[in-house]
C-alpha cells in the first residue's frame, strides 16, 4: 500500500503518469499498477482523466489527506535506534544546489560534527520537501515556501538570480519551469524587476541546461549565481539585478529531528560557513 500512496503522491504533484514515474525514477507502467493496486485494496477509484491530465477524485484527494501523516508516522517506526541515537543522517538536496555549492557545503559542516555522518540524496524541490514530510529522509536542503505545521524549516542562506547575457542580440529570456520551487518562491519578485518586463520568457527543466542555451546563442538567462560561478560563466556575463532576486535556501525537516541538538548544531554550521562561499 505504501508504494501506491507514494505513486499517488507523485501524480497529485505532476497530474501526468509520465511526469510521475520521471519523478519516483520508475517505468509509467510501474506507477499505473501501483495506483490500480491501491484502487482494489480501497475499493474505490483515486484518479479520474482531466483533459490530457489526470487528477484525484474527490474521495482519492480525501484518502491521501489523511494518508500522508500516517506515511510519516509509520516510516517512523521502522526506525530501530532512537533519535537521539542517530549517527547517520539522510539529507536530501534539491538539483540546482547539488550542482553548484551544495555538497561543498554539507561536507564542510559535516567536518565540524564529530561522528556523524551524512548520505546525501538529490531531488527536484517539490520532491525533497515531500520525502522528508513523509521521513524518507531526515533532512532536506530546498527552496520551499510552504508552511506545513508539521515541519519545521530554517533559512540558511539567500541566494541572488542572476542574469546572463546571451551574445546575440535578442529579446528572448530563459528560465527555469513554473512548477519549480525556485520559480514559486520568486515569482513576485521576477515580476516586480523592471529590467525583466520586456523579454520574451521560455521555461526549462534544468538551470545548467539554461547556462548552456545561453552560451549557444539561444537567448539570455536567469539563474542562481551558484550555478553561474560553477559553470564558469564569464565575470562580465553576470549581471546581478537591482533591486536583488533572491531564493531562499531552507534546511527542513520534521518536529522531531529539527529538536535534535547536533541537527541544531548542523544548522548553525550550515548558516556560518554559508557566509563564505
Amino acid at each position: 500500500m505504501l508504494d501506491g500512496i507514494e505513486a499517488l503522491l507523485a501524480l497529485e504533484r505532476t497530474g501526468t503518469i509520465s511526469e510521475a514515474a520521471a519523478q519516483l525514477r520508475l517505468t509509467q507502467s510501474a506507477v499505473s499498477k501501483r495506483i490500480q493496486s491501491l484502487e482494489n485494496d480501497l475499493k474505490f477509484k483515486l484518479i479520474e482523466p482531466d483533459g490530457r491530465r489526470v487528477r484525484l477524485t474527490a474521495k482519492g484527494l480525501s484518502f491521501l489527506n489523511k494518508a500522508r501523516l500516517l506515511i510519516s508516522e509509520l516510516k517512523n517506526l521502522k526506525q530501530l535506534e532512537s533519535d537521539n541515537e542517530i549517527k547517520k543522517f539522510s539529507i536530501a538536496i534539491s538539483d540546482s544546489i547539488a550542482a553548484s555549492w551544495g555538497p561543498k557545503l554539507i561536507r564542510l559542516a559535516a567536518k565540524k560534527l564529530k561522528g556523524v555522518e551524512f548520505e546525501i540524496h538529490v531531488h527536484r524541490s517539490t520532491l525533497v520537501e515531500e520525502n522528508v514530510k513523509l521521513g524518507k529522509y531526515h533532512l532536506g536542503l530546498c527552496i520551499t515556501s510552504s508552511n506545513d505545521p508539521q515541519m519545521v524549516s530554517n533559512v540558511i542562506f539567500e541566494e541572488p538570480l542572476v542574469f546572463l547575457r546571451c551574445q546575440n542580440e535578442t529579446n528572448k529570456l530563459i528560465t527555469i519551469e513554473k512548477s519549480s520551487g525556485t520559480w514559486k518562491a520568486a515569482e513576485d519578485k521576477i515580476s516586480k524587476q523592471p529590467k525583466l518586463k520586456n523579454y520574451e520568457w521560455s521555461h526549462v527543466e534544468s538551470f545548467a541546461a539554461i547556462v548552456q542555451m545561453v552560451n549557444e546563442g539561444f537567448g539570455n538567462g536567469l539563474v542562481p549565481l551558484g550555478i553561474a560561478q560553477t559553470m564558469q560563466v564569464s565575470k562580465k556575463d553576470i549581471l546581478v539585478l537591482t533591486p536583488n532576486i533572491k531564493r531562499q535556501i531552507k534546511l527542513i525537516s520534521r518536529k522531531n529531528i529539527a529538536q535534535l541538538p547536533i541537527v541544531e548544531e548542523f544548522q548553525k554550521l550550515l548558516k556560518d560557513l554559508s557566509k563564505e562561499l
